[in-house]
């Protein structure tokens, strides 16, 4: 598997140009915008990296040659000040690399800026942490295909009445883990009404989930934890507004603690601006703690912590305050990869789960894979979606999550006929 770049006008060209040369099979690393272009990196196959003999390769899309896959990544996401020092390596075993071209400048876009060390070792670590989540869900995607194909193999062999073959071809193709998606189609093997099958499905994951009904945060210290971008500033957000029903705005605070994302200490001001809730900032543990001795006499502390170190950062906060609650925040389509890392490979005690962007899930059948597997019962606390900061959140039961997945297959209400208005009166026969 090799890196490539592509640099484009946009990101619809730049996709377009990585699915014309790379075929559907190409894997997105990166996006973002450099010197007013889009520069996508993607990883391919080596055979289909090979350019064919009557094609030019552009520069934008020449291979990070030399390099590793794991180096070739994480070098993708170092800042330029980092690099200096393998492309110079690169350019003495292969004066034909990619390193030889000189990237393209930033200056007419903004002033040049040396990287702190600080944020060098953030991208570094991050870097770090999206090779090994690729390598995960490559191993996962491996190991899911693997099992498709034997669970394709006998559902071949079944025979399934025509009234319930949509649900079963939706479940095919749908995101539902191979293991899942046998269990549920061995219990529609009697079904021949579609209403009926997928009450079946609906009634086989509830009775099968163990779980533990968790209010929502509203006195104490609570640890907000989960990957980047899964939405832990918003959930805090909403949260601060429902427990605004119990306590005054200057008996919260919102304490970010070593998130360094570009933007995200701006969001996390401009949330809690509106609703007139202090909010503060720890760069490490000893300013934590310092900042809740002071903070002793409030109400409602949130803390919500960065998306790189995840492991790291929980062990700091442990022995900071020991006597906090932990809320894992997920997106509602997390993959398994995700959950497996944040719910079982942390090692810490989760007081309960919290979902974001429901609005923006397909189906959770992830998530229900995972809560069908627990050893123990999972407490599940509240659930929003992504579009409306202000909306209210809703609770998180096994029932909302089951009417999400099978929500696609639902047979569509037919809309009642109005009662026909009764006829006008001739108006000659009035008279």
């Amino acid at each position: 598997m090799e890196l490539k770049r592509i640099l484009a006008r946009d990101t619809r060209s730049a996709n377009e140009q990585a699915l014309a040369r790379f075929g559907p099979n190409v894997f997105v690393i990166s996006n973002q915008r450099l010197a007013g272009q889009t520069e996508l990196v993607v990883a391919v196959d080596v055979q289909a990296a090979e350019p064919k003999d009557d094609e030019t390769v552009p520069d934008s899309a020449q291979a990070v040659t030399g390099h590793s896959f794991q180096d070739q990544l994480v070098a993708a996401h170092m800042p330029k000040s980092q690099t200096t020092k393998s492309q110079l390596t690169a350019k003495s075993a292969n004066p034909f690399s990619s390193f030889d071209r000189p990237e393209p400048s930033l200056e007419a876009v903004a002033p040049s800026r040396e990287p702190t060390g600080a944020e060098n070792d953030r991208d570094l670590i991050r870097s770090r942490e999206i090779v090994a989540t690729v390598r995960e869900e490559i191993a996962a995607l491996r190991q899911e295909f693997r099992l498709s194909q034997k669970a394709m193999m006998w559902q071949a062999e079944q025979s399934w009445p025509q009234e319930i073959q949509p649900l079963v071809q939706g479940l095919s193709e749908a995101a539902v883990p191979a293991s899942l998606r046998t269990l549920l189609l061995d219990a529609l093997r009697d079904q021949t009404h579609l209403g009926l099958a997928i009450d079946t499905i609906t009634e086989h994951l509830l009775a099968n989930i163990d779980y533990q009904t968790v209010a929502a945060p509203s006195q104490g210290i609570h640890v907000l934890a989960g990957p980047s971008g899964s939405g832990k500033s918003s959930m805090a957000s909403r949260l601060l507004r429902r427990a605004m029903l119990q306590h005054n705005p200057d008996q919260m605070t919102v304490i970010a603690y070593k998130d360094q994302r570009a933007g995200a200490w701006a969001q996390t001001q401009m949330l809690c601006a509106q609703l007139g809730v202090d909010c503060l900032r720890a760069k490490d543990a000893d300013t934590l703690a310092v900042l809740l001795s002071e903070l002793d006499q409030r109400q409602l502390i949130l803390i919500d912590t960065a998306g790189v170190q995840l492991q790291e950062n929980m062990q700091a906060l442990r022995q900071v305050c020991p006597q906090a609650q932990w809320h894992a925040v997920l997106p509602a389509d997390a993959s398994s990869v995700t959950l497996q890392r944040v719910l079982s490979a942390t090692g810490i005690q989760w007081s309960s789960l919290m979902l974001s962007k429901l609005d923006e899930a397909s189906a959770p059948w992830p998530l229900l894979h995972y809560l069908l597997q627990a050893g123990s019962p999972v407490g599940l606390s509240v659930a929003c979606g992504s579009e409306k900061i202000d909306e209210a959140l809703q609770q998180l039961t096994p029932d909302l999550l089951a009417e999400l997945a099978v929500a696609q297959w639902m047979p569509q209400a037919q809309p009642a006929l109005s009662p026909r208005p009764a006829p006008i009166a001739n108006l000659m026969e009035i008279h």
